[in-house]
């Protein structure tokens, strides 16, 4: 269902500024996630939220600036989550697993493979774009990376490289999400298994790899 803004007439609250800014974000992914950017105007986007093209320039300048912001945003809360996982438990490895397992979910699901396929096909026809993807994925490599070092702190996963111990990790939560491009269904994508069950599975392998036994 299309979202819209309706507001008062006047210059928006605080809440209302923020609300607005939320939507614009939102319906960008929205956008992205499609692979229609491309051909998307800024007024386009404006009269789909309702608003006006100078709301949208107030608070991004350009395209690019609005795509970063919306990336960002998505980043912003996949931080958040990453936190409250950190947060909820004392066991590295465990806030690992929940983090790793939330990020698979939404690897995932269709909308957001469309959008991945939006960002690397962007990224072989733009130079400056494929620079921005390498600092998106550093952005989401960040929290798993941290995650990693703390459990090598606590002894619970074998010494070595955070960062390509991470990028292990990604890599065995993002074959289904590469096969699920191309794979007629989600279970054949998953390899027969279910989507809790395929995660299990890699995961598991990850602990093979780099974990301590006692």
């Amino acid at each position: 269902m299309t979202t819209t803004i309706q507001r008062r007439a006047g210059r928006p609250r605080r809440e209302e500024a923020r609300a607005i800014e939320t939507l614009i974000l939102d319906r960008t992914i929205d956008a992205l996630r499609d692979a229609r950017y491309a051909t998307l105007s800024i007024d386009a986007l404006a009269q789909d939220i309702g608003v006006t093209k100078q709301t949208i320039y107030r608070r991004f300048p350009s395209k690019d600036a609005l795509i970063d912001a919306a990336i960002q945003h998505r980043m912003d809360e996949l931080y958040a989550f990453a936190r409250d996982a950190a947060d909820s438990t004392n066991e590295p490895i465990a806030a690992l697993r929940t983090f790793t397992r939330h990020m698979f979910r939404l690897l995932l699901k269709p909308e957001n493979i469309g959008l991945s396929i939006f960002i690397n096909h962007a990224s072989l026809t733009d130079a400056g774009f494929a620079m921005r993807q390498r600092h998106w994925h550093g952005m989401l490599m960040a929290p798993i990376i941290c995650a990693v070092a703390t459990a090598q702190k606590r002894g619970l996963l074998a010494a070595g490289d955070p960062s390509c111990m991470a990028h292990m990790l990604f890599d065995l939560m993002y074959g289904p999400v590469n096969r699920a491009r191309i794979a007629p269904d989600s279970l054949t994508a998953l390899d027969g298994l279910c989507e809790d069950g395929a995660f299990d599975h890699r995961f598991g392998a990850f602990l093979t790899l780099y974990g301590v036994r006692a």
